[in-house]
């Protein structure tokens, strides 16, 4: 018994789907063109805890050139990538320093629920970022668990990223030892915490 040839439909169905695949796969490989979102706030607001200079070096130049970068086509796609996103959840979650400044709602359940209270979460959030090695992040996740990722490594799970590269908390650096834990600690003085509650929801 010869072998017989599938006839002409099954072949141009065959290439129809193959080429298919291959639009979709080139198509989900580009991501979306990203932006940078605009300051909720002037540059100058966040002080004392972040200097008007610090801010718009870490956000009119390093913050723009991954968005630029990546749009561009220019370096590391997935660092660019992960460094424009990243920078966009910092700046979007920062208000100016005003009282005490402690979480309400579902934030604070979430905090005191995996840590006890607020001042252990504090404490776990310092210990856990002055362990990074190099440049990253650290930061909650949507589950209530402190983390780390490293460089501009991007995380479906963050919900609240605090960055630790070094010209993030240069403000700090001059005044000596400690100055990360400062950092940190001065950084909780001006997370809002309404839009971290809003990204819980």
């Amino acid at each position: 018994m010869t072998e017989q040839s599938p006839p002409d439909f099954v072949l141009v169905s065959i290439i129809t789907i193959n080429t298919c695949m291959i639009i979709m796969e080139l198509t989900e490989a580009k991501e979306e063109s990203l932006t940078l979102e605009k300051l909720p706030y002037k540059t100058g607001d966040l002080a004392p805890v972040l200097s008007k200079d610090n801010v718009e070096y870490h956000y009119n130049v390093l913050s723009k050139g991954y968005v630029d970068r990546y749009n561009k086509g220019e370096g590391d796609p997935k660092f660019n990538y992960g460094g424009a996103k990243l920078h966009n959840l910092w700046w979007s979650q920062l208000k100016a320093p005003a009282g005490s400044n402690s979480p309400k709602g579902s934030i604070l359940e979430l905090i005191n629920d995996k840590f006890g209270d607020y001042k252990n979460f504090q404490e776990e959030l310092v210990k856990t970022a002055t362990g990074i090695m190099g440049s990253g992040w650290v930061y909650l996740s949507r589950k209530g668990e402190l983390k780390t990722t490293p460089n501009q490594s991007y995380k479906t799970d963050i919900l609240m990223p605090i960055d630790m590269w070094e010209h993030s908390f240069s403000d700090y650096t001059k005044e000596g030892k400690n100055a990360k834990k400062k950092y940190l600690l001065n950084s909780m003085k001006i997370i809002n915490w309404e839009v971290i509650n809003n990204r819980l929801q």
